[in-house]
């Protein structure tokens, strides 16, 4: 089966400051329900969100995502060929008011390491400008392991393990997160970050969806970040089909005239 998404940013009324802008890519289920989805099962969101999180799928999907007015990010994930899965991906992303971009791709390997765990690394470049405008480029890798327990998952997932690049913006860090869900009807998942050198997380988040056997589901998220940076909600609504289906997520940062962010995407099963 091939799944080929096309996800496009509607609108973008204002930004707030940094609370939206990362060198890593956030894929869209990930934004939707809070930046928990650390400990699930997932497709192509695996690339970014825990390299191991599609060990337990069988599946060859395409996927692309537009960000208006210049942000886009694509996708390859192949689960089904062979015992060893791998995905590929590409992103583009503006920061708020900059004029370049930062750019970064991934190459994937994820395969199950033994009854109900699975194990992914992602190998990653990304480029653009860095401190002072200079530009700059940076090779490293995440790692990430998912323990399935069919009702439960559980991550966990280091991030530039090579020690990152503080003028990029990428820092080694740790996530961890689990998903329960009941009768994959409703799911709740809650994660955590927190830097290498310490652990005590920085951001919590926690998100909840609901999938209707009429074809749609609702999605909903809340992350706090723990340095006094803005709190954001979050939330989705996806409409179903075994061909076609149509998403929107929303960003809002918890403090008064703060912007939102209003993503729609479209999802194209083959």
């Amino acid at each position: 089966m091939m799944r080929v998404t096309v996800s496009m940013l509607a609108m973008s009324l204002l930004w707030a400051g940094d609370a939206f802008s990362s060198p890593e890519w956030v894929p869209m289920q990930d934004r939707a329900q809070g930046q928990s989805l650390t400990g699930a099962n997932l497709l192509n969101d695996s690339l970014y969100s825990n390299p191991a999180a599609s060990a337990f799928t069988q599946v060859y999907s395409v996927e692309g995502m537009l960000t208006a007015p210049k942000d886009l990010g694509v996708s390859v994930l192949d689960t089904r060929t062979s015992g060893v899965g791998g995905g590929v991906g590409y992103y583009r992303h503006f920061a708020p008011g900059a004029e370049e971009s930062v750019q970064g791709a991934r190459l994937s390997v994820i395969s199950r390491l033994g009854t109900g765990i699975g194990g992914g690394i992602s190998g990653k470049m990304v480029w653009g400008p860095g401190e002072g405008g200079v530009r700059s480029r940076r090779t490293d890798f995440d790692v990430g392991v998912l323990a399935n327990f069919e009702f439960l998952q559980l991550g966990l997932m280091g991030r530039n393990v090579m020690g990152g690049h503080e003028g990029l913006g990428l820092q080694r860090e740790w996530s961890a997160g689990g998903r329960l869900g009941y009768l994959d009807t409703i799911f709740f998942s809650a994660g955590a970050m927190s830097k290498w050198e310490q652990i005590r997380p920085y951001q919590v988040s926690f998100g909840a969806e609901y999938v209707s056997p009429y074809y749609f589901s609702i999605k909903g998220g809340y992350r706090i970040h723990l340095d006094g940076t803005l709190n954001i909600w979050t939330a989705g609504l996806s409409f179903l089909s075994p061909r076609m289906s149509v998403h929107y997520a929303v960003e809002f940062p918890h403090a008064q005239r703060a912007a939102h962010e209003h993503t729609v995407g479209v999802s194209f099963l083959m």
